[in-house]
């Protein structure tokens, strides 16, 4: 059996298949890290023979919207949402795509989850394609969070003061914020 796999796609569970080369194991649940056909072989072992399959148009400085589906540190993993330029389509479908965390600010960065969060909306600019898969980067100013949830209860997150304020809970966060956070004080 052979079918085509992003990263992050749940690929079965750890009491049906053992982990091969380019799968990750969470909480039970076996995953692809990258881009490629999943193979499972005689011995249950299931594995991603990687692939170069790149969404068609995205290119390298192509500004694209995204969601954070997934943080592994030191990546977040985010579904890249299709991008119309010119009343066309750029991508076909949702690609999954890398965001590390060196490319996130232009100084240092402890962790992934200090700047953005598993649901929130992003801006980001294609950085490379490498091996198959798309690297992002947030190091633009115009490039961040345009909209954010309370990592608590997942109300949406108003701006104040330069800090996150959830209104139903009361929960303050901070993220790496784009120019146009969609979020609007109250």
């Amino acid at each position: 059996m052979e079918e085509f796999s992003t990263p992050g796609k749940l690929l079965g569970t750890e009491e049906e298949f053992a982990a091969g080369d380019g799968v990750y194991g969470e909480d039970g649940e076996l995953h692809a890290l990258c881009t490629g056909n999943a193979i499972i072989d005689k011995q249950k072992m299931v594995s991603i023979k990687a692939s170069n399959a790149v969404p068609k148009m995205v290119a390298p400085g192509m500004v694209v919207y995204g969601r954070v589906e997934d943080i592994f540190e030191p990546i977040a993993l985010v579904k890249i949402n299709p991008v119309e330029q010119g009343g066309v389509r750029q991508t076909q479908g949702d690609y999954f795509s890398v965001l590390h965390v060196s490319n996130i600010r232009g100084d240092y960065v402890q962790s992934v989850r200090s700047e953005v969060r598993v649901g929130d909306i992003i801006k980001a600019v294609v950085s490379e394609i490498r091996r198959g898969e798309v690297y992002l980067d947030l190091r633009n100013p115009d490039c961040g969070v345009v909209k954010a949830y309370c990592s608590r209860c997942r109300s949406p997150l108003y701006l104040r003061d330069r800090m996150l304020v959830c209104h139903s809970c009361g929960n303050s966060e901070g993220r790496k914020l784009s120019k146009e956070y969609s979020a609007m004080e109250r």
